[in-house]
C-alpha cells in the first residue's frame, strides 16, 4: 500500500490494494535491465522487462522464446500471479516485436493486459 501514481492534476495520487501490483508491474513492464541506479534482493539488473534488448533481434522462434521466458520470468516473482492463467502472444510486425500478455490474481477472474514491445510499453487495466 502506498504506491505513488500520477494523477488526473498533473500531481500524484497514493494508491492502495490492488492497484498498487499494478503500478509495479507497470513500472518494471517500462523499465530496462539495470536502468535503476541500485540493486533489488534478486541481484543486479533484475528489476525491468527489457524489451529493447531484442530490438534489433532476429524474427525467430529463438527470440521468441527468449522474449517469453524472460517476461515469465519477471512474473513468477510476483506470488499473487495465478502464472497458470498468464498467457502471451508474440507477434512481428514491420520489424518490431510486439509481446500481448494477461496476467490474473490467484482466485480471481479479472484479467490486467499488457502491451510489450521493442518499440513502446502500453499498460491496459480491463
Amino acid at each position: 500500500n502506498g504506491q505513488p501514481v500520477p494523477d488526473k492534476n498533473g500531481d500524484f495520487s497514493v494508491v492502495s490494494g490492488d492497484e498498487c501490483w499494478e503500478q509495479d508491474l507497470r513500472l518494471e513492464a517500462a523499465t530496462e535491465e539495470g536502468e535503476l541506479f541500485y540493486e533489488d534482493e534478486d541481484g543486479d539488473e533484475s528489476y525491468g522487462f527489457g524489451m529493447l534488448d531484442f530490438i534489433h533481434a532476429e524474427n525467430d522462434e529463438f527470440t521468441s522464446t527468449e522474449i517469453r521466458q524472460r517476461v515469465r520470468g519477471k512474473l513468477a516473482k510476483r506470488t499473487y500471479l495465478d502464472l497458470a492463467k498468464t498467457t502471451q502472444e508474440i507477434t512481428f510486425r514491420d520489424g518490431v516485436f510486439y509481446n500481448n500478455v494477461s496476467v490474473s490474481k490467484n482466485d480471481a477472474s479479472d484479467e490486467y493486459n499488457l502491451e510489450l514491445s521493442t518499440k513502446e510499453v502500453e499498460v491496459e487495466s480491463e
